[in-house]
């Protein structure tokens, strides 16, 4: 049985090396964006945002 100091680090350096591998698994950046950015209410290929002032 380790002792309460010794195993509380290398939980301590398990998690952050979980954390870098997971983080190094992440793209830098993102070509695509998984929503689109720019949304207009009235633009055709869009769905319209309800009106909340008449319809409740």
């Amino acid at each position: 049985m380790l002792p309460a100091h010794l195993a509380a680090r290398l939980l301590e350096q398990r998690r952050a090396q979980e954390s870098a591998e997971f983080a190094r698994q992440l793209p830098l950046y993102a070509d695509d964006a998984p929503f689109p950015l720019h949304t207009d209410p009235d633009d055709e290929t869009g769905h319209p945002l309800p009106d909340w002032t008449t319809n409740y």
